[in-house]
């Protein structure tokens, strides 16, 4: 045990304070000394503990337990070792009661897996992390910052030592500056002959029919024979059979640029003899100048017919498409200048899609052009998508109340089955998405009620007005998947309810993923429903639904039937359906479109032809109006979204809607000139951009011609495979010289859109792209175990073989500290009363005393060390002492001789003459004084008791006058013995005097 002093500075404070007690000790000459000295040891006590804790004083007692992390490589070349846990199961039973241990996994990242605990249980490590990559200088980081900073602490990392990125050394030696030791066990992976494709280079710049030559890199630990492919996106362009020799090796292949765009090339080798496949494949990115190519996507066959044949006469290459036949991979949308939507349906697309069609536009600057149909817009349940936020149009309509009014019954499946599915999909909560979309279509002068159900019907949101859609939403968020599935008495309450409702029209939608009974009269049902003039439509979710009678509902009730096999497209269906029941979206007036804008098109300065029909959308705020209806609805608009630009045409491109339109001669230019306005519009940049790849971080470099002065500001935005996006401020290196870095652990396809700005606006851009074929865990074998001792050796660990090892007991001794200032607080609080209980009690003075008594016992026993100093003081206390008694002795002598001159008439006199008084009595302000009278008085009044007794006897027996003359003789005694004490105090008062002096 020991103390320990945190801020020791404030001890010097206890030179103030014993001079303030001695200041207080020399200022009460009036209190007796026994209570000055009672006082002045609670002051110094109390002083003695504030200083202390103003100090910061603790107490320290040795540290016996140990404190072990274990960080465990999960990594992909560990491949999941059996040894790991049996080493962890054997350390930990060999454990004393008191130590603890943790788990810290670690990967590309590093989690915690299990936390501190002294239990003897050790579980194999479950927590998840990215096994792509081998951090491990995470893993000593995370793993000390777990240890206590008062602990013996260990770190034993279970790995092969194969680290891809990362400092473990200096980790590993910051975590022994804290006294935390670092330990490894070394678990080599069995290796066997290995190919890897290690690089693909492809010039970044290609000119249409231009030959060029592809550079194939492959190392080996194995000479073996092997066949070499060459893939142009999906299209196989080459192939070889090739000796691959044991290290380096290089191949070529000859090409011809044939599509331009920006294009992805991918390499495959299959060794004879390899062990991993996975490192067999590498990926590059080149762009092929050429003309522009726009992507066009029809919602039915035909339906971009007419824009086909417009783009062809102005020599712009339309590759049309399927949905279904969209690129699955972000860089296949940059292979196209445009997109085209023809009257698609969001349902056709899916959620990826869409995102990646979103990330295109607004990221790589790829323009997007939506036109109109039945299909389209708001009637293809665009709302609340990603291609909504890029278009320059809002789906729902906004600020109309004199549209006629809609009462919508939602009836909802809330089954058990309605829970996630085997994909992982929630069902339900896709329902309620779906809810919360439809209701955010309505307009305040429309209804709304949600029924949910199971084995019975629960009412979620009764009948009422959509004028609080948040409250709506939140009641709608309160369902929650259980039960059974019967929907005849759902249905049953939702046509009760909706009878209640005043609007012009009444639609119910009915969605559910399972069975029902068929022995209710749903036809009779819905005859009721449908004779006043209520719709029903039925969606059914996955192939367990029952799709017969859903779509016997669905035509009974004179509404559509919607089968979703994927669960995901459920909120499209209800935004579809909503539209479609509210038959507002379609706008049917002949009129001649009036022209608000677009002056740069020159196909709008001509006369415009009418048009039938189109979709009404709500314009957004920023968005140009080139062409507006009667209503003020948009009918071509445009804007710019990120670093593309997209333009909405609400009206059809097949003649239905506008048959004008199509006979028209400017369609041609006009659809010309809004596609050339989508196209990338800024040049190429003077400098020149390369990717690479630096453990687990890819690097950007820019190259600025000599001579050429920096960009003002350039930026490198960064989409990985899973449209997660960043954005690099790309900052100088070197002259002429740019550079940014970002994350590229997992692997797959990185597309890095770099831009200069000036001004705030974009002056040049550029596309690269950055492809990581395979985990950096399955390249060439390397030696662990050597890369582990070295940087065990530079982090002053050590190399461990045994589980005994771990708790050896052989870490260095650390104290624990206790804080005590709370305390010493709570104690200087408790003397603190006691001091004015001395201050203001009045004690017998033989109590003071004894108490000073027992302080100058300790004080004396606690400073024995100090003799003679500590021998003075006492000899000037006992003389003190002495002084007092012979005070005391004169004062009863004088009381005396008083008492005997009152018992005869001469010695009464001789007595009060100023002769026979004290001198200390006559000295004026003495202290000595005070006590001398009030000592007298208490010793005289005994003695004139007895003179009026004897008084009396001498006035009634003849005995008086021998009782007088012996009074005279004692009354003679009496002042000899005064003037003797008279003498002892004047020379006790002169010596004081001296001592003062």
């Amino acid at each position: 045990m020991g103390i320990d002093v945190q801020q020791p500075w404030f001890l010097l404070l206890l030179i103030p304070a014993a001079w303030v007690i001695a200041a207080w000790w020399r200022g009460q000459r009036r209190m007796p000394n026994s209570r000055k000295t009672v006082i002045a040891a609670v002051r110094g006590a109390v002083f003695l503990l504030l200083i202390l804790a103003l100090a910061g004083t603790q107490l320290l007692h040795p540290v016996r337990a140990e404190t072990v992390v274990f960080v465990v490589d999960r990594s992909a070349s560990m491949k999941d070792d059996p040894r790991v846990y049996a080493f962890m199961r054997d350390a930990v039973e060999r454990k004393r009661a008191e130590d603890q241990f943790g788990v810290v996994a670690v990967g590309a990242d590093a989690a915690v897996d299990q936390p501190l605990t002294t239990r003897r249980e050790v579980q194999p490590v479950g927590v998840e992390v990215n096994r792509h990559a081998t951090n491990l200088a995470e893993g000593i980081r995370l793993a000390a910052a777990m240890i206590p900073s008062h602990a013996r602490g260990k770190i034993v990392l279970l790995t092969d030592g194969l680290a891809t990125h990362g400092d473990a050394a200096r980790e590993a030696k910051l975590a022994a500056e804290r006294g935390i030791a670092v330990e490894a066990v070394s678990l080599q992976q069995p290796q066997g002959e290995e190919v890897v494709l290690t690089a693909v280079q492809v010039p970044e710049r290609l000119y249409a029919g231009e030959e060029y030559a592809i550079k194939v890199d492959v190392e080996s630990t194995t000479a073996t024979r092997a066949t070499l492919r060459l893939y142009e996106g999906n299209r196989e362009a080459g192939r070889q059979t090739i000796q691959v020799e044991k290290g380096k090796n290089r191949f070529l292949f000859t090409q011809k640029a044939l599509q331009e765009g920006f294009q992805r090339y991918r390499v495959e080798i299959e060794p004879e003899r390899d062990t991993v496949q996975t490192n067999n494949q590498a990926h590059a990115y080149t762009q092929v100048a050429g003309a522009p190519t726009v992507l066009v996507l029809e919602g039915h066959p035909g339906a971009a017919k007419n824009l086909v044949s417009a783009l062809a006469a102005g020599s712009i290459k339309a590759d049309v498409k399927d949905p279904s036949l969209l690129p699955k991979a972000l860089d296949g949308y940059k292979r196209y200048a445009s997109i085209i939507l023809a009257d698609v349906a969001a349902t056709q697309l899916s959620d990826a899609d869409m995102e990646r069609m979103r990330t295109a536009v607004r990221d790589l600057g790829v323009g997007l052009i939506m036109t109109g149909g039945s299909d389209s817009f708001g009637m293809g349940g665009w709302l609340q998508t990603p291609i909504e936020e890029a278009l320059p149009v809002h789906m729902d309509l906004r600020g109309k109340e004199d549209l006629p009014s809609l009462g919508l019954m939602l009836v909802i499946d809330k089954s058990g089955s309605m829970a996630a599915d085997a994909h992982g999909v929630d069902k339900m909560e896709l329902a309620k998405e779906a809810a919360i979309r439809a209701t955010s279509m309505l307009n305040r002068q429309d209804q709304v009620g949600v029924i949910a159900f199971d084995g019975t019907p629960w009412e979620v949101v009764p009948p009422r007005p959509v004028t609080d859609l948040d409250d709506i939403h939140r009641q709608i968020g309160g369902i929650f998947a259980d039960g059974g599935t019967d929907i005849f008495p759902a249905l049953q309450m939702a046509y009760e309810r909706i009878k209640t409702m005043q609007t012009q029209r009444k639609h119910v939608i009915l969605l559910t993923d399972g069975q029902s009974g068929r022995n209710d009269d749903y036809q009779g049902l819905l005859q009721q429903m449908t004779g006043e003039n209520i719709t029903v439509s039925t969606v059914a979710v996955g192939d367990d639904a029952d799709t017969a009678l859903l779509e016997e509902i669905a035509q009974w009730g004179k509404g559509r039937y919607y089968f979703a096999k994927d669960a995901t497209s459920v909120p499209k269906i209800f935004s579809k359906e909503t539209a479609l029941a509210s038959r507002t979206f379609i706008v049917e007036q002949p009129q001649v479109p009036t022209r608000t804008g677009g002056a740069d098109w020159s196909a709008l300065r001509q006369p415009l032809p009418p048009l039938h029909a189109y979709v009404a959308t709500t314009p957004k705020q920023t968005a140009e109006q080139l062409l507006t209806s009667r209503d003020e609805d948009p009918i071509l608009i445009r804007w710019q979204y990120g670093l593309g630009r997209s333009v909405a045409w609400t009206s059809d491109l097949e003649g239905k809607w506008a048959p004008d339109w199509v006979a028209w001669p400017g369609n041609s230019r006009m659809w010309n000139e809004a596609v050339a306005w989508t196209l990338p519009q800024v040049t190429t940049g003077r400098w020149k951009a390369e990717t690479r790849l630096d453990g687990t971080t890819g690097v950007v470099t820019v190259t600025v011609p000599k001579g050429e002065k920096l960009p003002q500001e350039l930026e490198a935005v960064v989409v990985n495979q899973e449209m997660k996006r960043e954005a690099v401020r790309l900052k100088p290196v070197a002259p002429g010289t740019l550079e940014g870095r970002f994350s590229a652990a997992e692997p797959g396809s990185y597309l890095v859109q770099i831009t200069e700005k000036t001004g705030g606006h974009v002056t040049a851009s550029e596309t690269a792209g950055l492809t990581v074929s395979y985990s950096p865990e399955y390249g060439l074998p390397r030696d662990g175990d050597s890369e582990l001792r070295q940087w065990l050796a530079a982090g002053e660990g050590a190399l461990i073989t045994s589980p005994d090892e771990v708790f050896a007991g052989r870490l260095p001794a650390k104290w624990d500290t206790q804080p005590i200032g709370e305390w010493l607080l709570m104690l200087a609080a408790l003397l603190w009363p006691l001091d004015v209980a001395c201050r203001r009690l009045q004690l017998p003075e033989a109590w003071w005393t004894r108490l000073a008594a027992r302080f100058r016992r300790r004080g004396s026993a606690g400073n024995a060390g100090h003799p003679s100093v500590f021998a003075r003081l006492g000899e000037k206390q006992e003389e003190r002492r002495r002084g007092r008694a012979a005070r005391r002795e004169a004062e009863a002598a004088d009381g005396a001789g008083q008492a005997g001159t009152a018992a005869g008439k001469s010695a009464s006199a001789a007595a009060a003459s100023p002769a026979g008084m004290p001198l200390s009595a006559q000295v004026p302000g003495s202290s000595l004084q005070g006590e001398a009278q009030s000592r007298s008085g208490a010793g005289s009044r005994p003695a004139a008791g007895a003179f009026a007794t004897d008084s009396a006897a001498a006035e009634q027996t003849d005995g008086g006058k021998a009782q007088a003359d012996s009074g005279k003789a004692q009354a003679d005694c009496g002042k000899a013995q005064a003037d003797k004490t008279g003498e002892t105090v004047n020379r006790l008062l002169a010596a004081k005097k001296r001592r003062q002096k």
